[in-house]
């Protein structure tokens, strides 16, 4: 009597749980993750630390020697999910580091304290606070200036290679915060010392209407082009400042740039947590 036991030829599933490990650690940490589901050997390739390994940065135990505090895992699994959820302060906690869940990438967040702040240290115009939402031990608030500039560099060659970027400003705004609305401010980012983006940015939207007659002009020529900030997953709101392709690496300092120059009208209430630099989605 034949057999009516089919063969499948090609089955992935015969494959060594090794060479499944390798293949699955070429797609993303969510297909990692759903793989899991596919079968047991499928489960088990998945949650192999040779497979995590090759998801995390290669350079993820160099980074993980500059963290403030040591970091606990028990699989490198576990570690990947720890820096996708809870970022990691780094370099004496003047910067912050962790994985975009969705692709693996690095994402990073400059403090203030590391940012170039025009007039930053003169406490006529900024000061430092200490806010327990914060990730960082200091935030700046801007007391009053009529010139506004902040500033933010990273290497490309410490982000993941030919990944498109985008860089926020990371901020609040006080109750009684004036001129963060009208004129509209600006942002840039440079690579290399070339400008690669450059938009219109406005902070606070609680003002709907320009104070000054001076300002409808903006309101009716680029207000499309404005863009506006949103709230964050731990109540920040951001701004993005513009976006880059990390390239192979090679390209140098990348610029970021945040700036009310125009009009010279007084500005208060800005508060800065930092620029976080991640993935762009």
């Amino acid at each position: 009597m034949e057999s009516t036991e089919t063969t499948f030829v090609g089955d992935i599933s015969l494959l060594p749980e090794e060479c499944l490990s390798h293949v699955i650690s070429f797609t993303t940490p969510r297909d990692a993750c759903v793989s899991s589901a596919v079968s047991r050997i499928f489960q088990s390739a998945a949650n192999l630390d040779a497979t995590w390994e090759r998801i995390l940065p290669s350079d993820y135990t160099s980074i993980l020697s500059r963290a403030v505090n040591p970091v606990e895992y028990t699989s490198k699994k576990e570690l990947f999910f720890r820096l996708s959820e809870l970022p990691l302060l780094i370099d004496g906690g003047r910067m912050s580091f962790g994985l975009d869940k969705y692709s693996g990438a690095k994402c990073f967040m400059i403090s203030a304290r590391a940012l170039s702040i025009m007039w930053g240290e003169d406490e006529r115009y900024w000061k430092w606070i200490v806010l327990p939402e914060s990730r960082f031990s200091e935030c700046a608030e801007l007391r009053a200036v009529c010139w506004l500039e902040i500033k933010g560099t990273i290497d490309s060659n410490i982000l993941t290679m030919h990944t498109v970027y985008a860089a926020y400003l990371v901020f609040k705004v006080a109750p009684n915060a004036y001129g963060l609305s009208y004129p509209l401010q600006t942002s840039k980012i440079t690579l290399a010392g070339d400008t690669v983006s450059e938009h219109f940015v406005r902070l606070d939207v609680r003002e709907r209407r320009a104070p000054d007659p001076s300002f409808y002009w903006e309101i009716k020529d680029i207000t499309d082009g404005v863009i506006l900030p949103s709230k964050r997953q731990d109540w920040w709101l951001e701004v993005e400042l513009g976006e880059f392709n990390s390239g192979d690496g090679t390209a140098g300092e990348v610029g970021m740039f945040y700036m009310g120059l125009r009009g010279g009208h007084w500005k208060n209430g800005l508060i800065v947590q930092g620029i976080e630099v991640r993935p762009k989605h």
